[in-house]
């Protein structure tokens, strides 16, 4: 090591009883280059580390087998490569197991461990790979029931925030993108670390903020962009930012066809929709009608798209909507179809949740 390094003992994490220090360089740079750098000081016991990792029994061998500096009276090591405040959290990992939780729903927290999870590899130590992994995991839904159990706490959360004429989305009132998980770390960490499976929901989630809507921008009140998610597009790559394109693309061009929504007998009946002289079915009449309504551009919550899967959810109130009253439809729709229109809407909602591993070019796995 250079013999003019600068050395400064972790708070927390420098044992009296320990049999080896750790030198691990800190990632700040020096005022000047000629300036001599400087190391976080861990002072832990081999055996701890060694029951976890194979690759630290195998360094620490090693490193008895060749003359070593020392410090403090033990041996010293420098951990190459390393960063100190992820060396940080790996050895507090090891020694306090059960501490390392994360905020739920914290949109820092892909950021915060992607490099501890990098360590755990490094070291072979996959019972912390597996245990942040999961923190991250558990903040994106991976079925559609899921899906809606998140997002029905979402609305809850923004109607109980929104009822103060100052929302206060957190303790210290910052924005509501500090509130909720943040999508392109996600997708980032789900494609580095091996968790596909949040995918489609992160890139869904992703394809409703639109690029203006930057996780940079100003937040002091009464800037619009404290009310909306927001996104870390600096962070998306080329490949993801095509998937997000095309996923947006196909999502705003999406409709559901009418037919599939009718019953076998009202399906089969002759009458095109569009066609003049020619005399529609009434129930496709009533469904098309529905649709419309629903999709009116006027009501849609992004610029990017109408939200397909909102918008299937708000067509179950089919009997709730003036548009489609008695008086503007008089037969309304047949028996079959009525209950038909339901189940199928229900159906359809699961067919784009599973169609949107197709509409963003994501691999399956």
């Amino acid at each position: 090591m250079n013999p003019n390094a600068v050395f400064e003992r972790h708070p927390d994490l420098y044992y009296s009883d320990g049999d080896v220090v750790l030198a691990v360089k800190q990632t700040t740079k020096p005022d000047k280059l000629e300036d001599p750098p400087m190391y976080t000081l861990f002072r832990v016991d081999k055996l701890m580390l060694k029951r976890h990792s194979v690759t630290f029994a195998n360094f620490f061998a090693d490193a008895d087998a060749a003359p070593t500096e020392v410090y403090d009276g033990v041996p010293l090591a420098e951990m190459h490569g390393d960063k100190a405040e992820d060396f940080a959290l790996l050895l507090n990992y090891l020694y306090h197991p059960y501490s390392l939780v994360f905020k739920r729903h914290d949109p820092n927290t892909p950021l915060t461990i992607s490099g501890v999870v990098r360590l755990a590899d490094k070291y072979l130590i996959q019972p912390l790979h597996h245990c942040l992994v999961q923190q991250v995991c558990n903040d994106w839904p991976t079925t559609l029931d899921e899906y809606d159990i998140q997002q029905a706490e979402l609305d809850k959360f923004l109607q109980v925030s929104r009822a103060h004429p100052f929302p206060k989305y957190t303790p210290d009132r910052g924005r509501l993108a500090d509130a909720i998980p943040e999508p392109v770390s996600a997708i980032l960490f789900a494609q580095e670390f091996g968790c596909p499976q949040i995918l489609p929901a992160a890139f869904y989630s992703l394809s409703l903020i639109p690029l203006s809507d930057d996780w940079g921008n100003n937040s002091d009140w009464p800037h619009p962009a404290r009310d909306h998610p927001l996104a870390r597009w600096s962070l998306l790559d080329k490949e993801n930012l095509l998937r997000y394109t095309h996923g947006c693309q196909m999502l705003n061009e999406y409709r559901p066809d009418v037919w599939r929504f009718m019953c076998e007998e009202c399906a089969i009946q002759p009458g095109p929709l569009d066609v003049p002289g020619c005399k529609p079915v009434p129930c496709g009449l009533y469904i098309k009608r529905l649709f419309e309504v629903v999709w009116n551009p006027g009501l849609r919550v992004s610029v990017t798209h109408g939200d397909p899967l909102r918008l299937l959810t708000r067509c179950l109130k089919y009997d709730e909507m003036p548009e489609l009253s008695k008086e503007n439809f008089p037969h309304r729709l047949c028996e079959e179809c009525y209950q038909t229109v339901f189940f199928r809407l229900l159906g359809e909602r699961v067919r784009v949740w599973d169609m949107l591993r197709k509409w963003f070019n994501l691999k399956l796995e």
